[in-house]
């Protein structure tokens, strides 16, 4: 009786623990199911090549759009592989979707493809009312959306179709969960021309260094933008619709202050069809934000200005730009000198060149003919104070460098020193290496200390000298001691 229980007993705790693991080996699925990546059901996104093209000639420029249907939210996708007949094309540009900005894409160009990826690297946090953070893709739209553009040109003795497909949708990631892609539709496109091309537009306009507006469209013929005021000329890149047609571009050298015109000329292959496209440039008058000033460490507030057009520069400076308590202003630099060249105006002194040390904060009024520009420093010359004495064998004098004339003092051995200060605010005497015209802080010599240790060295060296004789006489008599005990002379019978 006791056995039929004991095994009933044990029969029960086999079934409960099988259920146990079975109920653990499901919930963990669950977790991995529920914590692993998710697909959503929303739909696939489908990515298409589009064109608004319906026929092309040869020498023409194909322009094709890579197009998904929607955006949901996606912070990562591709690689999306785009192919092309490279028989009938070779390509020329490629440029990302005017609605990404926040994405960096990566091509990878190969012959009769271009593979793509893009990642959005604005991501944003919002909150979901509960106090949590939670993350956001910075672009999403129900509407297509342009991925990326692609420009094709047909080869000169292109005929036949065009085809251009695309091989691979890659993957898109949205923040939580995978979303699913299908190749849309590809493009065949017939290659037709009968006699002489009559495309006057251009593909592409760009102006190196700015941005033009509105944005490029072949049959917008009107655009301005802006540049720096030290932008005196700048390099117009264009690219004719047709392989044959000829560009004409004037105006984009020796810009003036204000307005300006370019204008870029086009004559179709025909030489009958024609079109003419304006860039409106404005040269700014100024390079300094409105207001920039900048406070060095004594509290002084000084106000960046332009340098004037017959400022003269020092030489080996080079004009560049710098962020400078908040704001990108022009500076002058030059290699091995940490200080950079400001033109600074303090509200009381004429507006004027100064040295600004970046790390310390200090800044230092450049002079002509006072101030001294070495590789590793700044000096200037300035009054020396009433409490430093200059040593009794220097006079008064003056020493030309070929630069800079200076004033300091020189002695009966024709060392020259001067007074001078470093664009630390540190002050004191320098002396002038004659063979280069360098500079090094001078020490001079105690010259009391100098004579009390002449007088000792004489002492002593009289005191050594009375020693050595004193030693060399008594080694002597010892000598003549020991040679009379052992070798005693004869005496006389």
């Amino acid at each position: 009786m006791r056995k039929t229980v004991s095994r009933k007993v044990t029969t029960s705790i086999a079934k409960i623990s099988s259920a146990l693991f079975a109920a653990v080996i499901a919930a963990a699925a669950i977790l991995i199911f529920l914590n692993g990546t998710k697909v959503n059901a929303d739909g696939e996104v489908t990515i298409s090549a589009v064109t608004q093209k319906t026929s092309i000639g040869p020498g023409d420029i194909m322009i094709i759009d890579i197009v998904a249907d929607r955006m949901p939210g996606v912070t990562e996708f591709g690689p999306i592989v785009f192919n092309y007949d490279s028989s009938k094309a070779e390509y020329v540009s490629f440029n990302q979707g005017k609605s990404l900005t926040n994405f960096v894409f990566t091509e990878t160009q190969m012959l009769g493809s271009l593979s793509v990826s893009g990642t959005d690297q604005m991501v944003s946090i919002g909150s979901d009312g509960s106090g949590d953070d939670i993350l956001a893709a910075s672009f999403a739209s129900t509407d297509p959306v342009t991925l990326f553009t692609i420009a094709l040109r047909m080869y000169p003795d292109s005929s036949g179709d065009i085809n251009c497909w695309i091989s691979d949708a890659g993957a898109f990631t949205a923040i939580t969960e995978k979303v699913p892609t299908k190749i849309g539709s590809g493009i065949t496109v017939p290659v037709i021309r009968t006699g002489l091309s009559s495309d006057a537009t251009i593909a592409s306009l760009s102006i190196r260094g700015t941005t033009i507006t509105p944005e490029f469209n072949p049959n917008i013929t009107e655009y301005s933008c802006s540049v720096e005021r030290s932008v005196a000329q700048v390099q117009v890149s264009v690219t004719a619709s047709n392989l044959w047609a000829a560009i004409i571009i004037d105006g984009n050298q020796s810009l003036n202050m204000g307005d300006n015109v370019i204008s870029i000329d086009v004559t179709a292959q025909d030489g009958v069809n024609r079109m003419h496209y304006t860039v409106h440039v404005l040269r700014k008058e100024s390079n300094i934000p409105d207001d920039a000033s900048m406070v060095d460490k004594d509290g002084n507030t000084y106000t960046f200005l332009d340098t004037p057009e017959d400022a003269t520069i020092p030489e080996g400076f080079t004009q560049t730009t710098r962020y400078i308590n908040g704001y990108t202003v022009p500076v002058y630099v030059k290699d091995g000198v940490t200080s950079v060249l400001l033109y600074l105006f303090d509200g009381t002194q004429s507006p004027g060149f100064y040295f600004y040390n970046t790390s310390e904060k200090t800044v230092i009024r450049y002079e002509t003919g006072n101030t001294i520009i070495e590789s590793s420093k700044i000096l200037k010359m300035t009054e020396i104070p009433n409490d430093v004495t200059v040593p009794e064998e220097f006079r008064p004098a003056k020493y030309n460098t070929g630069t800079v004339i200076l004033s300091g003092y020189t002695n009966k051995d024709g060392d020259f020193i001067c007074y001078l200060e470093d664009e630390y605010g540190e002050k004191d005497f320098y002396y002038v290496n004659k063979n280069d015209n360098t500079l090094s802080v001078y020490r001079f010599a105690d010259k009391k200390a100098e004579l009390l240790y002449s007088y000792l060295f004489d002492v002593f060296l009289v005191i050594a000298i009375i020693e050595a004789v004193i030693i060399t006489i008594t080694t002597y008599i010892v000598k003549r001691m020991v040679s009379e005990r052992t070798n005693p002379r004869p005496k006389r019978v």
